[in-house]
């Protein structure tokens, strides 16, 4: 990552991502979570943020219809179906507080959906770079996803801050 991020973020939000995944401290966690949900430039305090199930059903409100309305070439017709059935299994998997098993389907989900928008572009290293100028909040979104590994071992409260994160910008995006 270049350090077009630090014209978005300032140094103890940038931090804190790296704390959020190298951490098993419950306040840290939650430090860190709430100062990257500020630079998701939420307005309000995520630790605090509505209760888990009202996020959800925004959540998949919201991406349903992104996914939905997201024109896309006729080769990638059926990824969009394939995205909205896991979506449906990442769901209920979160419902039953599995986060640990649904973190592998969240990563896929938000990088298909992203592929889905920008296409091939959404790919090359400069992506977020890219994202970074033309949404700001949406680019700081994108650094974060690519910032997370694809499978980890953590706690499943830790894979719950996790996927939250990224539940709430995009439940309110």
């Amino acid at each position: 990552m270049t350090d077009l991020i630090k014209e978005f973020l300032d140094t103890e939000q940038i931090e804190s991502l790296s704390t959020l995944l190298k951490s098993d401290n419950a306040a840290e966690l939650q430090k860190s979570s709430a100062l990257i949900a500020q630079g998701f430039g939420a307005g309000y305090d995520f630790n605090a943020a509505e209760d888990e199930s009202k996020l959800l059903t925004s959540f998949k409100k919201n991406l349903t219809l992104l996914i939905q309305k997201t024109w896309v070439e006729e080769f990638d017709i059926s990824l969009k179906e394939q995205v909205l059935y896991k979506l449906d299994q990442y769901v209920a998997r979160t419902e039953e507080k599995k986060w640990s098993e649904a973190y592998a389907t969240f990563i896929q989900i938000i990088t298909d959906v992203i592929y889905l928008m920008f296409g091939n572009q959404s790919k090359s290293e400069e992506f977020t770079n890219y994202a970074l100028r033309i949404d700001p909040e949406f680019g700081v979104f994108c650094w974060y996803v690519k910032s997370l590994p694809n499978a980890n071992i953590w706690s499943e409260e830790k894979n719950r801050i996790i996927q939250l994160l990224g539940i709430f910008f995009l439940a309110n995006f």
